[in-house]
C-alpha cells in the first residue's frame, strides 16, 4: 500500500500544473494519515523515504506541500516507537538494540526508531541548492521528527544536531532547535551544558529577532543561570541596539 500510494503521488507531482487538484489533495490526505490507519514498520517507511528523496531532487508547484505531508505521515509513524509499558526505562538508540531484542515486537520498534532517526539526520544534513526556499523548513521538519523519536529513547547524538542548528543565523532553525533541546533535557532532568549556555548567550546578544532573543534568555532564566531582572535588562539593551519599539 505505501509503495503504490507514493508512486501515484510522485506521478501526480511530475504533472506539475496539469495535476488535478482534487486527485492530488485526496492522495496527500491518504499519505498524511497513512500511519493513523496502519501500523508503521521499518519496511513500510522505505517508500516514503524514497518519495521524499525524489521530491527533493525535483521541481514543481506542489513540492513543498507534498514534502510537508511526507513528514506529517512520518510524525504519526513515531507512535509505533513508544514503549509497550509506560514505565519502561529508556534505552540508548543504537544498532545493537535490534540484535538484543527479546521479542519480535521490541525488535520492530527499535528498527523503526533507528530508520526514522537515520532518515531525519540525512534530511537535516542534505546540502540543498542555494535557491531551495524550502530548505530551512525541511530541516525544521527533520528536527521535529527526530525529537519525536527521542521522546522514547536516550539519543545523545541528537544534541549535536540541535547545536548545528543553533550555530545558524536562521530564525526557524534556532527556535526549533531551542524548543527540541529544551524538551529533551527537561524530560531527563539534564542541566544545560556549558557549550549550550555559551551559545544561548551569544544568540541573545547577536540576533536581530526579538522572539529568538527572548527564547534564549528564557532558557537561561529557567535554568537559574540569570534572574528575570537581568533578562529584562538584557532585552532593554537588545531593543536599544536594534531599534525595537516593542514593549
Amino acid at each position: 500500500m505505501p509503495s503504490v500510494l507514493c508512486e501515484e503521488l510522485y506521478q501526480i507531482f511530475l504533472r506539475g500544473e496539469k495535476a488535478i487538484p482534487h486527485e492530488l489533495s485526496l492522495k496527500m490526505n491518504q499519505l498524511s494519515g497513512l500511519f493513523l490507519r496502519h501500523q508503521a514498520t521499518a519496511a513500510s517507511l522505505e517508500p516514503i523515504f524514497t518519495l521524499e528523496r525524489r521530491l527533493i531532487a525535483g521541481k514543481g508547484p506542489h513540492r513543498q506541500h507534498l514534502e510537508t505531508q511526507v513528514f506529517q505521515s512520518l510524525f504519526f509513524s513515531t507512535d509505533a516507537c513508544q514503549a509497550v509499558h509506560p514505565n519502561e526505562k529508556r534505552v540508548r538508540l543504537e544498532p545493537g538494540l535490534v540484535a538484543g531484542s527479546v521479542s519480535s515486537q521490541e525488535r520492530q520498534r527499535h528498527q523503526l526508531a533507528l530508520k526514522l532517526a537515520d532518515f531525519a539526520q540525512e534530511i537535516f544534513h542534505y546540502q540543498a541548492p542555494p535557491r531551495d526556499s524550502f530548505n530551512n523548513k525541511r530541516k525544521c521538519l527533520a528536527m521535529e521528527l527526530i525529537a519525536r523519536v527521542a521522546r522514547n529513547y536516550d539519543f545523545p547524538e541528537v544534541v549535536a544536531l540541535w547545536m548545528t542548528a543553533l550555530q545558524s543565523n536562521k530564525k526557524a532553525l534556532i527556535l526549533t532547535a531551542m524548543e527540541g533541546y529544551d524538551d529533551y533535557r527537561r524530560d531527563r532532568g539534564l542541566p544545560l551544558p556549558a557549550e549550550v549556555v555559551e551559545r544561548l548567550n551569544a544568540i541573545a546578544e547577536t540576533t536581530k529577532d526579538r522572539s529568538v532573543a527572548v527564547t534564549a534568555l528564557n532558557m537561561l532564566v529557567e535554568e537559574g543561570l540569570i534572574n528575570e531582572f537581568e533578562a529584562m535588562a538584557r532585552i532593554d539593551q537588545w531593543k536599544e541596539k536594534n531599534g525595537s519599539d516593542w514593549p
